[in-house]
């Protein structure tokens, strides 16, 4: 699966941010309360984006925020999430249903993956399209922050049979 080369660089970002620090034993609740605030935070995110709002994404994250972007290549900082904000402005009919699917927590670092399948682009166009996202999140105080995103389009992808 293609995934794993996304994974292994997300997953070395995240060790280098939290290298140094102190190692931390999470409990079962803090991690599940982890969880819970994050994956809140994406779907807040996801929300504002179906109504053509992508200030709360710009807004989350990190000053050293990096990701792939899939029409301009790697963006630091959060130049990359700006443009991608103006070009939703005003388009406000994307529709898509998140699944959550992994979650792990190491002092203040966390990775969450999910998968996306998007059924309306925000312009209209109907569409069948899934989306395997991976977000890095620091602790900031009382609050979290987005470092790194590994978005991929996920080609031919069949979801499995429940």
């Amino acid at each position: 699966m293609r995934f794993l080369p996304a994974l292994a660089i997300v997953t070395v970002i995240g060790l280098l941010v939290n290298q140094g620090a102190n190692a931390q034993i999470h409990t079962q609740d803090e991690i599940n309360k982890a969880r819970s605030e994050i994956w809140a935070i994406e779907q807040s995110i996801y929300a504002s984006r179906g109504e053509g709002d992508f200030e709360p994404y710009i807004n989350g994250a990190s000053e050293y925020y990096i990701a792939p972007f899939p029409t301009a290549g790697w963006v630091p900082g959060k130049d990359g999430l700006r443009r991608t904000g103006a070009g939703l402005k005003g388009n406000s009919q994307e529709k898509l249903a998140m699944n959550l699917k992994a979650f792990t927590l190491d002092g203040d670092t966390a990775v969450i993956y999910y998968l996306n399948h998007r059924t309306v682009r925000p312009a209209g166009e109907v569409v069948d399209e899934w989306y395997e996202v991976m977000h890095v999140w620091l602790r900031d105080g009382d609050s979290w922050k987005i470092l790194a995103s590994m978005p991929r389009r996920a080609i031919n992808y069949e979801p499995p049979q429940e």
